[in-house]
């Protein structure tokens, strides 16, 4: 067994001491580790795929885990990923560059070109090329957010968003904050069409796809206001948009939530019109 799996084994048997029992062992899934999608500047990108039992065609999703965009691992959204999978998804979950070394916007031209390469192997990985969401944690939620709202062909972007713990609007930074410096090159004074390039609610439109978010009432690290103003945008223009506030949680505490990965797999069957898995 490879490191990616080993990590992804010991991420799920962690889990377990929460829940009370070993998630992976609820279902069947085929787990494929290391599978190399792009190589920018001889650095080697890579996706896990967790695939259902069958030949499908399975609709797919592109999965982003978070971290800050200087941290993380694809293998920590093996929760969310299991779940998906047992619900008849073919998950795919990638790595990124990271910051302080790659600053914005190379994490989102990674992102974009794990979904053209997934489209380009669907066959390979029995994916429907037609219907492939986006789900992503945090960092990743933002990028999954920009992936869906910036595509330049939207007949070829992601036909929904799954996005927990969303940073939505960089541009609410305070103007001399140098908190994210080091992935947006300096602080929101020095760099404003920057910020407003990485946030999710300046691309709001009547072209954005169908769009869930889960998100705790407590998160104290990406507030809750901003998801309700990009909702309340994304309502305005026309747009499915959906928030599940789970209760007192906070960052962490709604990524941990069975609440939220359920009502994200109900969300999904019904924009992919997937017919509705029993669930694990």
């Amino acid at each position: 067994m490879n490191r990616n799996r080993w990590q992804i084994v010991a991420f799920l048997t962690l889990a377990s001491l929460f829940f009370g029992k070993f998630v992976q062992a609820q279902a069947p899934v085929k787990i494929v580790t290391d599978v190399v999608y792009a190589s920018p500047g001889g650095e080697d990108l890579k996706v896990d795929f967790y695939l259902p039992e069958g030949e499908g065609p399975f609709p797919g999703v592109l999965m982003v885990h978070g971290g800050a965009w200087l941290a993380g691992d694809r293998s920590r959204m093996a929760i969310h990923a299991l779940q998906l999978a047992r619900s008849g998804y073919a998950v795919a979950s990638i790595g990124y560059r990271m910051a302080p070394m790659h600053k914005f916007p190379a994490q989102l031209d990674d992102c974009k070109t794990a979904l053209d390469w997934l489209r380009q192997h669907a066959a390979d990985y029995h994916i429907d090329p037609n219907r492939i969401a986006g789900y992503g944690f945090s960092a990743g939620a933002h990028l999954i957010c920009l992936t869906a709202m910036t595509a330049s062909d939207p007949s070829q972007g992601l036909c929904a968003v799954v996005a927990g713990g969303t940073p939505c609007d960089l541009t609410l930074e305070p103007a001399k904050s140098a908190r994210l410096a080091y992935f947006l090159g300096g602080t929101r004074a020095e760099k404003p069409e920057i910020y407003r390039q990485a946030s999710p609610a300046k691309f709001v439109s009547e072209k954005t796809p169908p769009m869930f978010f889960f998100h705790g009432t407590a998160d104290e690290l990406a507030p809750l206001t901003a998801v309700k103003s990009m909702c309340a945008e994304l309502d305005m223009a026309g747009c499915v948009a959906r928030i599940c506030e789970i209760e007192n949680a906070g960052h962490i505490g709604s990524f941990m939530s069975p609440q939220a990965r359920q009502e994200a797999v109900k969300f999904l069957n019904e924009v992919l019109q997937t017919p509705a898995a029993t669930d694990p």
